[in-house]
């Protein structure tokens, strides 16, 4: 097997077991948390606090390996060590519902703050002119999560879900050997980095120059708003029909597994779609699914839901990139990405904080229908201010 090869068939092995521990910790972390004991509301702070740590971590952690020269490589495999240990003590903590809130902060910041990392390695091997497949390796990234929250909700459904961590100490540990085989210069690797540093620059300026932009992004944080919540607590909306974790996971399954197709999709027409109109099914697409998801009366609405995701989550993800780097020149654009994955952000921690008290308030019903109006309304901002990016040419 040629060097090229070889990488590829390991970086996809390492989004693979990656996403695998993405799903098992915040897929399945009101799970978890409500079988130690968590209400709803606690639950939403612990996810709340994960949020903003995240958010402060990320451009902490890429300062700090551009000032001390060091390669992801290394910074990915103490990371990573990291969760394992506190995974450890995480399951001899369950008992003391604190002490367990902060393990859990804890492992899953560093989850969410290696997911860049994670991403950007592959770009690093391409700078060393090996060709790393990054679209099909993020794919099997996704097919994994899929796979793992089908098995992990038929699993759980049979075992205590409190023994949880065992996992996610096996899933780190599988990771280590994964990212100690490769070999990359430190040099290249620190480049990107910097790239990712820098693009935290200048956003004040950005923001007054793209106003409409701006207001476009609010609209998506309300729309997002509630798609955060659902997910957050599945568990909840699950059982509010009377279903269990394995239909949750089933769920979890269809959503995730229609993603693939139209990511595909688009990749491949996306220089012949207008970029507009996609924008703007995605936003129609995420308030048809929040709105399923509220009239809900059984899992076969729940499964008509998640199946809304091909046109909502799965067709806004890629067709925002691809809005952003047509609608601004190169020196804007990068700044414009970061403020997209910032307004998921912002939504995560409100969604996270929020959600769990207006559950435990309020209700499941009252709760759905609070976002669905919040979404509405989210969904109409954007189709207002989404802007025609191919007249553009750029």
């Amino acid at each position: 097997m040629d060097q090229s090869k070889s990488i590829n068939v390991r970086y996809s092995m390492l989004q693979g077991i990656y996403f695998v521990g993405f799903c098992t910790v915040m897929g399945y972390a009101a799970v978890y948390l409500g079988s130690i004991g968590m209400s709803s509301s606690l639950i939403g702070i612990v996810l709340a606090i994960a949020n903003i740590l995240t958010s402060i971590a990320q451009p902490v952690l890429g300062g700090f390996v551009d000032k001390s020269n060091i390669s992801m490589k290394k910074v990915l495999m103490i990371m990573f060590g990291l969760c394992s240990i506190l995974s450890v003590l995480l399951m001899f903590a369950s008992r003391v519902t604190f002490l367990a809130a902060a393990l859990f902060v804890a492992v899953s910041t560093i989850l969410y703050t290696t997911m860049p990392l994670v991403n950007s390695l592959a770009f690093a091997f391409q700078k060393q002119g090996i060709d790393v497949k990054f679209g099909v390796a993020r794919g099997i990234g996704s097919v994994a999560y899929a796979l793992a929250s089908l098995v992990l909700g038929n699993v759980v459904k049979a075992v205590s879900p409190t023994l949880m961590p065992l996992a996610y100490i096996v899933i780190f540990l599988g990771i280590l050997p994964l990212i100690r085989s490769f070999k990359m210069p430190e040099a290249e690797v620190d480049e990107v980095i910097e790239e990712k540093v820098v693009e935290k620059e200048s956003t004040g300026a950005f923001i007054k120059k793209h106003l409409k932009f701006m207001i476009f992004l609010a609209g998506f944080i309300l729309v997002y708003f509630d798609h955060t919540i659902i997910n957050n607590f599945f568990i909840n909306v699950i059982k509010n029909v009377g279903g269990n974790t394995g239909d949750m996971g089933n769920a979890v399954f269809l959503a995730a597994m229609l993603e693939l197709p139209t990511m595909a999709l688009f990749e491949k027409y996306k220089n012949k779609i207008n970029i507009k109109n996609t924008i703007i099914i995605s936003a129609i697409f995420f308030s048809l699914k929040h709105t399923l998801t509220y009239f809900a009366t059984n899992m076969v609405m729940i499964y008509l839901a998640q199946a809304t995701q091909m046109l909502a989550y799965a067709l806004f993800i890629p067709a925002s990139v691809y809005y952003v780097d047509k609608l601004f020149d190169a020196k804007d654009a990068v700044k414009g990405q970061a403020l997209v994955t910032t307004s998921m952000t912002v939504s995560g921690v409100l969604a996270s904080f929020l959600g769990g008290i207006l559950l435990d308030s309020m209700g499941v019903y009252e709760t759905l229908f609070l976002g669905l109006v919040l979404s509405a309304v989210g969904t109409i901002v954007m189709i207002v201010t989404v802007e025609n990016v191919n007249k553009k040419g750029a």
